[in-house]
């Protein structure tokens, strides 16, 4: 057979011609079009930030700092949608027609603000992003600007009382003390109930390493330290949404079971360069002081030295010899007003293809302990890039160096706070022997508060990278594929080093005890935890108009999420002089080599039907499968289903009389299923065995207690109903939302396991909880003109939290700090339960002949969590035995809230703004650790100061000290949480372009009846579990802070 090979390469060249032929004709036909204009508010204000996209083309850019933008891309003759929207703002749209002589055009956008924000953009499990008038769930949105001028330094602190369904609390007063949120109530009891972080597509890890004071005994009640949010600066923040409920949730599968918080940080914006400079200093004081014992003696024999007897109120036989004293407050000796600068740096620009956001922050903040601080630093760079018209990429990357040193947290009794709380105030604690060393407090060992001031040093630092890229393709029209990958690096190393002790402290607190053992004294150790934790989301969506008035979005995702950790801990005490490395003491303690790893895998499908802008439907599916499951037991389906109703878009509704008040009705439901991981770790389904020597060989020992191996995650079903109202010209608007949740194969420790297991008790999945509750949002401008505006907001959450079933009648945990948590069926999860006062038919105390109050006592069932008080008809008080003498034990209180409620003002004049922000926590109680201690100790102004100058019966305090109900207390407080003013120069001369100066005050004053610093804080950190807990704890500073904001 004969073939001729010139035919073949004419043929394929003729091909070749032809398609490059056909390309050059599908350029030629698109033209250059160019769209630029100006964005302003209502009152000409510029508005930065503001999206401008070509609906259906990819094309898009963003406003400068003086709102002007300009577009450029290339598109086909046609009609096209220019559409301009900003948070907060309604949004606005203009239709042009590109001709091949027509590409050039104009449009100016004043935007009206939109309270309600049912135009607002979100972003809900994909990069496509959504209005909030399609979706069937409430999302809460925060400005940046909200969260900038909050006057604090941590970003989750910002958003307290901001949004409605989260209640936020900030566990420590420490410069970068952690944080605790919880959407919608506790959604498990042994893993976190806080949300999943995104930042730009990045699943962040908050989960918190103890590199410091490195204490296991207390982390296995809590997740004491800091909070990994503190890395992220609030200034590159342009936006937060906070998704709730489940069936915001599902989409995201099994890691957002609590709800979700995505971050959205600044982008670029076309035309000339734009310079941001911030200037901020604060100061941190203590807000309030306690008031301790001024009594002038002390029972017993001298408070130093040969017979000293310092803890003289309790210690038994019962001293009635005095001794003259002089009285100290060692406050000043602990607490101090603390500085720090806030200083950033950004710029922002940009041409029609390429635009980019840079930052660079510095930022130090001083506690208001001594020798406390924190100091980030961090630098931001954000790219968007259009290569044409079907093609689009974007990347980020985020540097975070965050260095602060500490002291103890409250977790241990040499913890600043806690040294002044179990010692009584008649030390001089300034007082020094001939060699210039500290001396000791007392004959118990104690450690002297100004050693931990001055000589014990801790220090934390940590380097984080968050980094991002995407890809967005536009293949054919009505079909977006776009693809994130995200990757959060942690390097977390710390260091805590306690010298020598020159006196008597206990070997519990590192000390050398009465004899100075050298083999004990002094404590070293040195931790580290990495993390790297990647996600990569690829996502297909699909919009096409069915008919004129049925739309199609349908959108098909898969994700994929790998996490590896590492902890290593090297410590040792014992140690010589001069000596601080971690394995340079004479006694080496037990090390630590931790680590995890994981993966999750899942997709899911979504179909949203949009009808004549009226009616909207949104069906959802989710499956994942998680490493840290069996394989028999690991891939889940998380169902989804939404709809809403807009009634005011409604041609019936329209002509009606209640469109002349009503601008916006609409109502919504929504029901979803979302899992949990948090609730084991990656390797909990394993019997973790450890290893030791025994008779020349070695020794495998099995723990005490197990994990069943066919575990599931526990699963969250939430049905929510809710509606949007904004009437007379959206100078009022009301959100309504009402949810109904159950986490049911509740993960439940200790539950009593079969014998033949060789392991008396297991984790198992028996339990349900369910949370129900309420949530009201009302924001109204009584006054708005061209001088004057006035804006109020309220939020108002009511959740009741609820253990339904947990397979057990009951289950108690006892911390350290001495307070027994407890779950409970019936009750909330979890409750204070332990001992509490007899009480009379008329619910007064029985107190004994000596007028001391009592413990109740009475018959209880065995295995049961009650018993019934029952007194001795023959002397009035509790049986002392007998089947009725067993001590009782109750709910005490909870450490959830009835209700937590928000009332923010906001006023401007001309160019001055004022505003100030009150939250409410009501119904909740604080387990007061440290009131106890103190009038056990003798320092206490309530109970000691009036035993000592005998107001109360000698022995009060010893005889109520083991009641556990004294140290449970109100925790309902009405919190001043900011208060700022403000005052605009706009721009002057040619030297900025906009000036602003601000004065924001932050946590001013606390209406509570609260006996210690603040009752809203928690020693035993981001817990589901163990909460409420106020053990030597940092209370929450009174900042103030003077801020200066240029445009160039």
């Amino acid at each position: 057979m004969h073939m001729n090979v010139n035919n073949g390469k004419n043929s394929v060249l003729s091909k070749m011609c032809f398609l490059l032929f056909g390309l050059a004709l599908t350029i030629g036909l698109q033209a250059q079009t160019t769209i630029k204009g100006k964005v302003t508010d209502s009152k000409g204000q510029p508005v930065p930030g503001a999206s401008v996209t070509i609906k259906n083309s990819g094309a898009g850019t963003a406003t400068g700092t003086d709102g002007l933008y300009q577009l450029i891309a290339n598109l086909k003759a046609g009609k096209y949608d220019v559409v301009v929207s900003s948070v907060g703002f309604k949004s606005a749209e203009k239709s042009i027609t590109v001709t091949s002589t027509a590409g050039s055009f104009s449009f100016d956008a004043s935007l009206k603000e939109d309270a309600t924000g049912l135009d607002e953009v979100v972003v809900t499990g994909t990069s496509q992003g959504t209005t909030k008038k399609q979706l069937g769930n409430f999302i809460g949105t925060v400005k940046g600007s909200q969260v900038n001028n909050a006057g604090s330094p941590n970003a989750i602190a910002s958003l307290q009382g901001k949004v409605p369904g989260a209640h936020i609390t900030q566990n420590s007063g420490d410069p970068a003390g952690g944080m605790s949120v919880k959407l919608r109530g506790v959604s498990s009891i042994s893993g976190a109930s806080d949300p999943l972080y995104i930042i730009d597509g990045v699943i962040l890890n908050n989960s918190n390493a103890r590199v410091t004071n490195a204490q296991s005994d207390y982390d296995t009640y809590g997740s004491v330290g800091q909070n990994r949010m503190v890395d992220i600066n609030p200034n590159d923040i342009d936006r937060i949404e906070v998704l709730n409920g489940a069936a915001a949730a599902a989409i995201y599968g099994s890691r957002a079971n609590a709800g979700v918080i995505q971050i959205f940080t600044k982008r670029g914006s076309t035309g000339a360069p734009k310079i941001t400079f911030s200037s901020k200093v604060n100061t941190n004081s203590l807000r309030k002081r306690l008031v301790f014992n001024n009594a002038t003696t002390k029972f017993g024999g001298p408070t130093d030295g040969p017979g000293a007897l310092t803890q003289d109120i309790i210690t038994a036989p019962f001293q009635t010899t005095t001794t003259p004293v002089t009285r100290y407050d060692y406050q000043d000796d602990i607490f101090r007003t603390g500085y720090g600068t806030d200083n950033n740096v950004s710029i922002t620009g940009g041409q029609d293809k390429m635009r980019y956001f840079a930052s660079l922050n510095y930022n130090t903040n001083q506690g208001i302990i001594r020798g406390t601080d924190n100091t980030r630093f961090g630098f931001r760079l954000n790219l968007d890039n259009k290569v044409n018209n079907w093609f689009s990429w974007n990347a980020g990357i985020n540097y975070t160096n965050n260095a602060t040193n500490e002291k103890p947290d409250g977790n241990s009794f040499f913890s600043p706070i806690n040294s002044m709380t179990i010692i009584g105030n008649f030390h001089n604690i300034r007082a020094r022997d001939a060699n210039g060393n500290l001396l000791a407090v007392g004959e118990r060992g104690r450690v002297n508060p100004l050693t931990i001031i001055n000589d014990i040093k801790q220090r934390n630092v940590t380097n984080r990278t968050v980094s991002n890229v995407g890809f967005k393709l536009f293949p054919v029209k009505g079909l977006v594929i776009d693809y994130t990958a995200g990757l959060d690096n942690i390097a977390q190393n710390g260091t805590t080093f306690i010298p020598p002790f020159p006196y008597n402290a206990s070997p519990a607190f590192y000390g050398g005890g009465a004899t100075l053992d050298p083999t004990q004294n002094g404590y070293a150790s040195a931790a580290s935890f990495n993390s790297t934790f990647f996600n990569h989301d690829l996502n297909f969506t699909y919009t096409t108009n069915i008919t004129n008035k049925l739309a199609s979005v349908t959108q098909f995702g898969y994700s994929e999420q790998y996490e590896k950790a590492q902890y290593i801990l090297a410590q040792s005490r014992g140690l010589l002089p001069g000596i601080s490395t971690a394995t340079g003491g004479s006694t080496l303690l037990p090390n630590s080599d931790g680590r995890s790893e994981r993966t999750i895998r899942g997709f899911f499908l979504q179909q949203n039907f949009k009808f004549n802008n009226q009616l909207f439907v949104t069906v959802a599916g989710r499956v994942d499968g998680s490493s840290v499951f069996d394989k028999s037991n690991r891939n889940f389906f998380y169902p989804k289903v939404s709809g809403n109703y807009i009634i005011s878009e409604t041609d019936f509704f329209k002509k009606s009389s209640l469109a002349n008040s009503v601008d916006v009705f609409k109502i919504r439901a929504a029901y979803g299923e979302s899992g949990n991981l948090t609730g084991i770790g990656a390797y909990d389904r394993f019997n973790i065995y450890n290893i030791s020597p025994f008779l020349g060989r070695t020794s495998l020992t099995s723990p005490s207690a197990t994990i069943s191996s066919n575990l599931k995650p526990e699963r969250q079903k939430e049905l929510e109903i809710g509606t949007d109202i904004a009437l007379f010209g959206n100078r009022l608007q009301f959100t309504f939302n009402y949810y109904n949740k159950k986490v049911t194969d509740l993960l439940v420790p200790n539950i009593t396991n079969a014998p033949s297991s060789g392991f008396p008790t297991a984790t198992k999945n028996v339990g349900s909880l369910s949370n129900k509750g309420f949530e009201i949002m009302v924001t109204a401008v009584p006054v708005k003109n061209k001088n004057f505006s006035w804006e109020i907001t309220g939020n108002f959450n009511k959740n009741k939290n609820r253990i339904e079933n947990l397979g057990v009648p009951f289950i108690s945990f006892a911390a350290p700090t001495g307070a027994v948590f407890a779950l409970i069926p019936g009750y909330d999860a979890p409750v204070f339960y332990s001992t509490f006062f007899a009480r009379n038919a008329n619910g007064t105390e029985v107190k004994n002949a000596a007028g001391i109050p009592v413990t109740a006592r009475g018959p209880i069932a065995n295995g049961q969590p009650f018993g019934t008080p029952s007194l001795d008809p023959a002397t009035g008080l509790p049986y002392t035995s007998g089947p009725n003498s067993t001590i009782l034990r109750s709910v005490l209180g909870s450490p959830n809230p009835t209700y937590t409620a928000t009332l923010i003002n906001s006023f401007t004049y001309k160019k001055w703004t004022f505003g100030f922000q009150l939250d409410r926590v009501a119904g909740v109680e604080v387990f007061n650790a440290d009131f106890r201690t103190r009038q056990g100790v003798g320092n206490g102004s309530e109970y000691a100061q009036r035993e000592h100058k005998g107001e109360i019966p000698r022995g009060y305090i010893s005889g109520v000290y083991g009641i556990e109900e004294w140290r449970v207390e109100d925790g309902s407080f009405t919190k001043l949480r900011e208060l700022s003013v403000g005052y605009s120069f706009g721009k002057v001369k040619n030297l900025f372009n906009s000036l602003t100066v601000t004065l924001t005050g932050r946590n001013l004053i606390s209406w509570d009846n609260y006996r210690g610093y603040d009752p809203e804080t928690n020693s035993t950190g981001q817990s589901s579990l163990f909460r409420g807990v106020d053990f030597g704890n940092v209370p929450i500073p009174k900042t103030f802070q003077f801020g200066v904001v240029a445009n160039f």
